[in-house]
């Protein structure tokens, strides 16, 4: 039986449904995250306007395709970059999501819900009997409705060092900070933001629209498609 240490080692399979396609990263999948748009502070350590650098490109494939505990996916819709996650198999918490993005030009359409359940139910079958972990800043309200959809409870609330917002903190106006009030404090000469650990239990029902086709190879409808 294949453990989740053994699996990381082992490739990044595609995975299919809910109207989409879950991609390793490629040359091509990246040039398209490099055009995302951007949510700037304090959602900014998801922008990936960086990856109009090259050299910042070819690194970011390089360090995302690289065999090890990470899976890095990007959720493909007609053709078309939508999304991107990640999931560590060896965090000893359980299959820990990180780095759940979905862009402004994207969103209002289920593609998070679709996406993570699609991951979700594939690492389900292949490790069955496992947990999810994952953790999110207190202030990301719509990301959290999501999460609770799909079957994750919030187990604690805690206090924790964010390097990217603690970084802009230091830089950002009074107003730009005040929509923070109640999740960041300033405690023993730094930053930190209250954040929430969300776990899933094996087999959590979840909540999804019906499933639509589209997917790596489907065709976009003439209508444009609402969730």
């Amino acid at each position: 039986m294949m453990t989740r240490r053994s699996a990381a080692r082992a490739g990044v399979p595609v995975l299919e449904g809910e109207g989409l396609a879950l991609r390793p990263w490629d040359a091509e999948l990246v040039r398209q995250l490099a055009a995302w748009g951007e949510y700037g502070f304090p959602y900014h350590a998801f922008d990936l306007g960086r990856l109009r650098d090259p050299v910042a490109a070819a690194r970011a494939l390089a360090e995302h395709t690289a065999p090890g505990r990470h899976r890095h996916y990007i959720a493909v819709e007609y053709g078309a970059a939508v999304g991107r996650c990640s999931v560590n198999l060896e965090d000893e918490a359980g299959l820990y999501l990180w780095a759940v993005h979905v862009p402004p030009e994207h969103q209002g359409r289920g593609v998070a819900r679709r996406m993570l359940a699609v991951l979700i139910r594939a690492l389900e079958a292949e490790f069955p009997g496992e947990e999810f972990v994952l953790t999110s800043n207190t202030f990301a309200e719509r990301a959290h409705r999501t999460y609770l959809s799909l079957g994750f409870r919030i187990t604690e609330t805690r206090w924790h060092f964010d390097r990217e917002i603690a970084e802009r903190l230091w830089r950002v106006s009074e107003a730009e900070r005040a929509p923070l009030a109640g999740h960041i404090r300033f405690h023993e000469g730094r930053w930190q933001v209250r954040a929430h650990v969300f776990r899933r239990k094996p087999g959590a029902p979840m909540r999804l629209a019906p499933a639509q086709p589209g997917g790596e190879s489907g065709q976009r409808p003439q209508a444009p498609f609402v969730q």
